[in-house]
C-alpha cells in the first residue's frame, strides 16, 4: 500500500473499471474505486482533495463488505493491516476486486525464482580472485580446481 497525491497510472496500466461510472444512490461515499490490471485504487474525494490510497494485487488477501454503525464499508485485508473504507455499492466491489486481482495474477509470467545477485557477485569475485592467484603462479592448476570446487559449494 502507499499513498500518493494523485492516482497517476503506472507504465502498461490502465483503468478497467471505476466507480465514478457508476450510479451511485445513498450517502456520498469518503472514497472512489479504481480497477486497474495491476491494482485497485482508492481515491479519497472530500474537500477537494486528490489522494489516493493503492494496493497491489497481490498484497490483498481479504475484501468483504462490513456493516458498522449503519454504513456499509468495504473491510480490505493485507498481510500487515485492515482497512475500513467508506466506498459506493461494497457488495458490487469486493467480489469485483478478487476477480480482477485473479485476472492480473494469471496474465502475470511466473518467474522461476533466481539466486540472490549478491551472492552471485560474491561467489563471481572469489573466483575472480583465485584466477588472478593462478595467473600469477601462486595456485597450481589442481589446487585452483579444488578452491573453485569449494567456493562453488559455499552457501553464502
Amino acid at each position: 500500500m502507499f499513498w500518493s497525491l494523485s492516482h497517476k497510472l503506472m507504465p502498461d496500466e490502465s483503468v478497467l473499471e471505476d466507480s465514478t461510472k457508476r450510479d451511485g444512490r445513498g450517502v456520498k461515499p469518503s472514497y472512489s474505486v479504481f480497477l486497474t490490471n495491476k491494482r485497485v485504487i482508492f481515491r479519497f474525494d472530500g474537500l477537494g482533495s486528490t489522494m489516493a490510497q493503492s494496493f497491489f494485487y497481490p498484497e490483498i488477501t481479504a475484501a468483504e463488505p462490513s456493516q458498522r454503525m449503519f454504513i456499509t464499508y468495504l473491510r480490505l485485508q493485507t498481510s500487515s493491516k485492515e482497512y475500513f473504507l467508506h466506498i459506493p455499492e461494497p457488495d458490487y466491489w469486493a467480489p469485483k476486486i478478487f476477480e480482477y486481482k485473479n485476472i492480473a495474477l494469471s496474465s502475470t509470467p511466473v518467474m522461476p525464482p533466481l539466486s540472490n545477485p549478491n551472492v552471485r557477485r560474491k561467489k563471481q569475485d572469489l573466483i575472480d580472485m583465485l584466477n588472478s592467484l593462478k595467473q600469477h603462479g601462486i595456485l597450481t592448476a589442481d589446487e585452483y580446481e579444488q578452491k573453485k570446487k569449494l567456493v562453488d559449494a559455499l552457501q553464502l
